[in-house]
């Protein structure tokens, strides 16, 4: 699926794209429910995807203060671009549908569910392409991502 290989920033851009993408949807979808349990777990996941942001934007920075410059092509504009679809179309939704009203929480929770998946698949699909530091980082973040998609299949279940 995934050919093309990605710089360590590269992989960083994205993963930051993805968590904030989730962060604004589960705050959404946070603040449309009138369920606690559903609300309290909206919020944890956006908390985590607030963090993950956070711990991605960390390490950007660590090897931006590290790297010889090679890898400054991330943030050129055709590149960014690229990226930014790559990630849109491949994972959580944009704002369109973060602001949709969804019929039922069965419909927001399988939109979830499919988001957190798409995610795991594309991480593990980066994996076979890289090496080192990089490969840490990925595995972490789909080991991150499993867990959320347990949370929404637990939940899932039991409405």
């Amino acid at each position: 699926m995934l050919n093309q290989q990605f710089s360590k920033m590269e992989v960083i851009e994205m993963a930051k794209d993805i968590e904030k993408r989730g962060l604004n949807f589960y705050r959404a979808q946070a603040d449309k429910t009138d369920n606690k349990e559903i609300r309290e777990l909206f919020l944890r996941l956006a908390g985590d995807e607030k963090d993950h942001f956070q711990r991605f934007e960390n390490i950007g920075e660590s090897i931006k203060e590290n790297s010889d410059n090679q890898e400054d092509h991330v943030y050129n504009e055709e590149v960014s671009t690229y990226l930014n679809a790559l990630v849109e179309f491949a994972v959580f939704p944009g704002d369109e549908l973060i602001d949709k009203d969804f019929d039922s929480m069965e419909e927001v929770l399988k939109l979830a569910i499919q988001a957190e998946k798409d995610s795991i698949l594309l991480y593990t699909e980066m994996l076979d392409n890289h090496s080192g530091d990089t490969v840490k980082i990925i595995k972490k973040l789909i080991d991150e991502e499993k867990q959320h998609l347990l949370d929404l299949v637990k939940l899932d279940a039991s409405l």
